[in-house]
């Protein structure tokens, strides 16, 4: 059996004993017969992989540098496993030594003292990822919070062209002066600040009651564009502490594959911004069927094809989003789909786009999109102006009447519910 038909199979075991667990009745997706896997793997933080920018340092690579990357942890572990891609790169991606640590207090934190641990890919210090492929680490035993900073270093020692990154991480970030930096034990080599992520994508982790993974697949609302930068306020992370928070879904990990300015029908390359990323339809494999432990995935897209040239209609949307659910039902996960939520007064914003989001709001609120999805969020509700349903409300606008901000970052995470991630038997909408 390949790591890929076991991982599924995991996701499809997990999702159906969490279901009897909760609710005494199978999920309508769940594998017959299955069972979780005790000690199988979750993820407790991961981002969508884009190709570089058109200028910049993701066009320029980097060569013979440091990072030393900041991500947030959801689910608890007792161990940890590291993600790296190389999935838009042109040339073989060299990782040399490569750790992990707790970061401490301050602005650019250096690893707590005794924390700093090396990580390994069979048994070596580094590798190398082949382009289009990613690599997985091998495991490393670390006591991992839920809800805390982790501290991951990685040493580039060859030229890597251009990066495989994340754009927008709402996170600070460090690059070294030359040199392999990874296991200092303080800060001063690193003097550079980027607000990406470079090559690293997922974080795993087993153990700890650790038991499976919610993806969350979307564009800059779930990137958390206009959140608090180094504030971790994305909806997805204010998901994440309802999850750790609630008894019953506790060691639930969520996983934000949200892309600024990704769309569900076109890539970015078709754009002057090719960092937007891979069409969601096409990167459904990698960023959610192929995560591990997937058991939920919460599909909240559509809103730049209404808008970006050439624009979609609302159909395509809407059939967009039901073949990815059929691709992810066939993969006994469960699937949540949330409605588009406002954007009057925004630059993009149009009466066509707006009657666009109308309907496929319409269509998500409807009886027969029972039929498609698991569940219906109504994000639209959460966050428009009772007074003006076209616009998002004054205290949730992040600035540009599109994005929000971090209180409207809760009120999406607010209005999903829990019960439905882990399993509920019953289509239904909510938050209406």
């Amino acid at each position: 059996m390949s790591r890929r038909t076991r991982r599924r199979a995991a996701a499809a075991g997990t999702a159906a004993l969490l279901s009897c667990m909760l609710l005494g009745t199978p999920s309508a997706h769940a594998a017959p017969g299955a069972e979780a896997g005790q000690d199988g793997w979750t993820g407790t933080w991961g981002t969508a992989p884009a190709p570089a920018a058109p200028d910049g340092i993701s066009k320029e690579g980097l060569d013979n540098r440091t990072v030393r990357m900041v991500v947030h942890t959801s689910a608890a572990g007792g161990e940890l496993r590291l993600r790296f891609s190389n999935a838009h790169g042109s040339a073989p991606l060299a990782l040399g030594r490569t750790t992990v640590a707790l970061p401490g207090p301050g602005p650019s934190p250096a690893p707590v003292a005794g924390t700093l641990k090396p990580v390994t890919f069979n048994g070596a210090s580094g590798t190398t990822v082949p382009v289009g492929a990613e690599v997985v680490s091998d495991p490393v035993p670390f006591d991992v919070p839920a809800d805390r900073d982790l501290l991951v270093s990685v040493h580039l020692p060859k030229p890597t062209g251009p990066a495989t990154w994340h754009w927008l991480a709402q996170q600070t970030n460090y690059v070294s002066e030359p040199g392999d930096h990874a296991a200092d034990a303080g800060n001063g080599a690193f003097t550079r600040s980027e607000t990406s992520w470079f090559f690293l994508t997922g974080v795993d982790v087993r153990g700890k009651g650790a038991r499976g993974t919610v993806v969350a697949l979307g564009d800059s609302q779930t990137d958390g564009v206009k959140s608090t930068l180094d504030g971790n306020a994305r909806w997805t992370d204010a998901l994440a502490r309802r999850l750790t928070a609630d008894p019953a879904t506790r060691g639930l990990g969520v996983l934000n594959e949200g892309l600024g300015g990704n769309r569900i029908l076109r890539d970015g390359s078709e754009t002057d911004r090719p960092q937007r990323g891979t069409a969601a339809a096409k990167r459904l494999q990698r960023d959610v069927i192929d995560r591990p432990g997937v058991r939920t995935a919460v599909l909240y897209e559509g809103i730049n094809d209404l808008q970006l040239e050439p624009r979609a209609s609302a159909a395509q949307v809407l059939d967009g989003l039901r073949g990815m659910a059929r691709r992810l039902h066939e993969q006994h996960i469960r699937v949540v789909v949330g409605t588009l939520t406002p954007f009057k007064d925004s630059p993009f914003y149009t009466p066509e786009a707006e009657k666009a989001r109308t309907e496929v709001n319409a269509a998500l609120r409807s009886p027969a999109a029972r039929a498609d999805f698991d569940a219906v969020v109504d994000f639209d509700a959460a966050v428009r102006d009772q007074a003006d349903p076209q616009r998002v409300r004054a205290a949730f606008d992040g600035g540009d009447h599109i994005h929000l901000n971090d209180a409207g970052y809760r009120a999406l995470a607010e209005a999903v519910p829990l019960a439905e991630l882990a399993g509920s038997p019953a289509p239904a909408v909510h938050g209406r």
